[in-house]
C-alpha cells in the first residue's frame, strides 16, 4: 500500500443520536486528514439502518460531518431522487418519508462503491463529484488533498458520495484492494484479506448470491 495506511478500529458512535450502541466498521486513515476527508461521516451514514434515523439524527450528522468542518451550509430540505423531500427540522415528523429517503440515498452510494471494486471498475461517480463541484483540490500542511464541497441543494446520496470521493481520490488503489461490501447486508468495511471482501464479520458463514439489504 503506497499510502502507508493502517486499518484501524473506529470508535463507537455518540449515544446522543441513536439509542442503539454499535461499533463502526474499521476504516483506513491518513494521519491528520481524517477531519478533512469526512470518511468517518460517510461510514457512519452507511452503517445505520434507515429505519433507525430521526430528523434530529440527520441534522446532527450534517452538523458534525459537514457544517462544523466548514464543508457546506446546513440544508433546510434534504432531497433524493425518487423520494419525497424532507424538511431538516427536528420539530417535523419525517416518518416513512425520511426512512425511504435515507434508504434510497444509501442504495445509490453502495451501488457506486460496488462499481469501484468491480472487476471492470466503474468510477463515474468520482468524475461526477469533480465536475459537479462536490469535491475540490486543497492543500493541508503542504500536501495536496481533495476536500468535499457539496452544496445544500445537492441530493443526499451525492453529498455522502462527496465525502467518500474526497478520500478515494487520495488513494484509489487502496479502496480497490481493501474495500468490502457485504453481499448479505450491504455493510461497508475494509479487509486485509481479498478472500473476506464479500462478507462482513457477521455473515461469514453465508454464501454469496443474497440480495444486498441496506435498510
Amino acid at each position: 500500500m503506497g499510502s502507508g495506511r493502517n486499518i484501524d478500529e473506529a470508535g463507537r458512535r455518540s449515544p446522543r443520536r441513536l439509542h442503539t450502541s454499535r461499533t463502526l466498521p474499521s476504516f483506513p486513515t491518513h494521519p491528520g486528514l481524517q477531519s478533512i476527508t469526512g470518511l468517518r461521516g460517510a461510514l457512519e451514514f452507511l452503517e445505520w439502518p434507515a429505519s433507525e434515523w430521526t430528523i434530529k439524527d440527520l441534522q446532527d450528522w450534517f452538523v458534525d460531518h459537514l457544517v462544523t468542518p466548514g464543508l457546506m451550509k446546513r440544508p433546510q430540505i434534504v432531497r433524493e431522487p425518487g423520494a419525497t423531500p424532507v424538511m431538516l427540522d427536528p420539530r417535523a415528523d419525517g416518518g416513512s418519508n425520511l426512512e425511504e429517503l435515507i434508504y434510497k440515498a444509501r442504495g445509490r452510494v453502495i451501488t457506486a462503491l460496488r462499481g469501484l471494486i468491480a472487476p471492470v471498475a466503474d468510477d463515474r461517480f468520482l468524475n461526477a463529484a469533480i465536475y459537479g463541484g462536490r469535491v475540490r483540490r486543497a492543500a493541508v500542511g503542504g500536501r495536496p488533498v481533495w476536500v468535499a464541497s457539496p452544496r445544500e441543494i445537492d441530493f443526499l446520496g451525492d453529498i455522502v458520495l462527496s465525502l467518500l470521493a474526497a478520500d478515494i481520490l487520495l488513494d484509489r488503489e487502496f479502496y480497490r484492494a481493501h474495500l468490502c461490501i457485504c453481499e448479505v447486508c450491504g455493510r461497508v468495511s475494509f479487509k486485509d484479506s481479498p478472500d473476506a471482501r464479500g462478507v462482513c464479520g457477521e455473515h461469514r458463514s453465508h454464501v454469496s448470491g443474497f440480495t444486498p439489504r441496506v435498510r
